[in-house]
């Protein structure tokens, strides 16, 4: 591939969308075009996971090595009562129409393509189109969560429609057929994103919803903006991470890291995740995730203390505490019923210096559940993380933004870009990122790394077990007895997982090659992309 114009390397959770991605590059398409062609196939063929109904956060970098952040999430109704919000478990419930806020995804898609892309959003849009009204084959990760989610499906009008035959529930290796979102997927590349947010789509939207109860209107459809964002960034094993900050959870990933870094200065090597030193990362892990749920939230309504959060300081007494054998405790959080789906994640790059990391979700499986009939359009739940806590970083409030989880990643080293990450993962992205920061140090492959046996701390909506108090560490099937042995040893107890289960995230990785111009490539084997090495 060196130095051919408009080739390129990505890596996603689906076959179909890493063939979408490469027959982009191969038209001549760039990074971004080429991430965008992955992003809208997988809206088809993973519509568990994600959804044109969602929210994305993206990262672009340019070849001068700039980075930039590209916001696309939503906020809540603007005419909200928080008080109306609270379910029988006194939380924003999980689904339904009043666990949606208002989607961001195209915004964001919209704002890529024309900022950075060479070829026409609607390029993506129809080839997903086309995807949607031949029909694409159930996968065994969407056969999966259809069944563990098929009593909510059927409680939807769109879903049932969507997602049954004649009453009976699609299974792995059906054909799903979805003609209504095909004909949206249509109208958006004839008409542009405008057409969701204040055009027909948006209005049928809107419509649905707030028959179910949602305060959403579309005027908070047409208000709706996307964020251009500068990112935060942390040294670790001699290459800079940077990740989105704002209400993404990618600062927590960073203070993490930094302490990390903290921790293999004063031990003289990188600490192995998977070996004497797994107590360590966990304790690390643990305490990022506390003061994230601590401090998360809309930084346009709640202060967030960044510049603390990853000062010297606070990092070196993470790492401190960490070696001297102090555990953080329980990793606190929502207890959620369900347990399924959550995010897909998109990484590119093309010979040119063109690199891209670009994560959407629909939250939970399937999302809200709910599936507007008139477009076919499935939406998110993304509102489901806010708290009902007066005066919590992550309030629910009118117009305001959740914590986010989505969290894209790319790497610098001396300032010129060599890597692109990305995972699914709810709150555990920052632990599946370190994991795989920390593989990649200690001289793994990209495919060597993502496929290595890890653990998680505490809960994940999508999937890995927790107890009630946070402090369980679920871990997969493969991990070394010494490793587990020191997990408990720091405090933590442990649960198993099933070997390359899904609930320890599905991570997908470019990273440049020695070869000028070649890329190294690992897609998850959890997942089901195509795993390999060499681009």
């Amino acid at each position: 591939m060196s130095g051919i114009r408009g080739i390129g390397a990505a890596a996603t959770p689906h076959a179909d969308a890493t063939a979408a991605a490469h027959e982009t590059f191969a038209n001549g398409g760039n990074a971004v075009d080429a991430a965008l062609a992955a992003a809208a196939m997988l809206t088809v063929v993973y519509p568990n996971q994600c959804t044109i109904g969602g929210d994305a956060i993206a990262m672009v970098g340019t070849p001068d090595g700039t980075v930039t952040v590209v916001n696309g999430s939503g906020r809540s109704a603007r005419a909200l009562n928080p008080i109306d919000y609270a379910g029988p478990d006194g939380f924003v419930p999980v689904s339904g129409a009043k666990s949606v806020t208002v989607p961001g995804l195209l915004s964001a898609w919209e704002a890529l393509a024309e900022t950075w892309g060479r070829q026409p959003l609607s390029a993506a849009l129809r080839r997903a189109a086309d995807a949607a009204e031949l029909g694409v084959v159930v996968a065994p990760g969407v056969g999966r969560d259809l069944e563990r989610e098929q009593h909510l499906l059927a409680t939807d009008p769109g879903c049932r429609e969507a997602f049954f035959r004649d009453g009976a529930l699609l299974k792995s290796g059906d054909v799903l057929n979805t003609a209504r979102l095909a004909e949206t997927l249509t109208l958006l590349a004839e008409k542009g994103a405008s057409e969701f947010y204040r055009g027909s789509i948006g209005q049928s939207i809107v419509n649905t919803l707030r028959e179910l109860g949602s305060d959403l209107t579309t005027e908070d459809f047409a208000t709706h903006q996307v964020s251009i964002e500068s990112p935060a960034s942390a040294m670790f094993a001699g290459a800079e991470y940077l990740s989105a900050a704002g209400n993404s959870q990618g600062t927590f990933f960073l203070q993490g890291l930094k302490a990390l870094d903290f921790v293999a200065q004063e031990i003289g090597h990188i600490p192995d995740p998977g070996g004497e030193e797994s107590g360590i990362v966990a304790s690390i892990l643990a305490a990022s995730a506390q003061a994230r749920d601590l401090h998360l939230g809309d930084p346009g309504h709640y202060d967030m203390p960044l510049n603390a959060l990853l000062s010297n300081k606070t990092t070196a007494s993470m790492a401190l505490s960490a070696l001297a054998g102090s555990s953080a405790g329980a990793v606190t959080g929502r207890s959620y019923a369900r347990r399924t789906g959550d995010t897909v994640a998109v990484v590119t790059a093309d010979s040119d210096g063109t690199w891209v990391s670009l994560i959407q979700s629909a939250f939970h499986a399937f999302g809200s559940c709910v599936l507007d009939p008139g477009t076919g359009v499935l939406l998110h739940n993304r509102g489901a993380s806010f708290s009902l806590t007066p005066g919590a970083a992550n309030e629910l409030t009118p117009g305001r933004k959740p914590a986010h989880t989505l969290m894209p990643v790319l790497v610098r080293h001396h300032g010129k870009l060599v890597g692109a990450h990305g995972t699914m993962g709810g709150r555990a992205q920052p632990q599946v990122h370190t994991h795989l920061a920390l593989n990649l140090a200690l001289g793994m492959t990209p495919g060597e790394a993502v496929a290595r046996p890890r653990w998680i701390v505490g809960q994940m909506e999508a999937g890995a077990a927790a107890d009630d108090d946070g402090t369980t560490i679920a871990v997969e099937l493969g991990v070394s007895a010494e490793a587990i042995d020191h997990l408990v040893e720091s405090g933590f107890r442990t649960k198993h997982l099933e070997a390359m289960d899904d609930a320890a995230g599905h991570l997908q990785v470019v990273r440049s090659s020695d070869e000028p111009g070649a890329f190294s490539v690992g897609s998850d084997p959890r997942s089901d992309g195509h795993p390999s090495d060499e681009a």
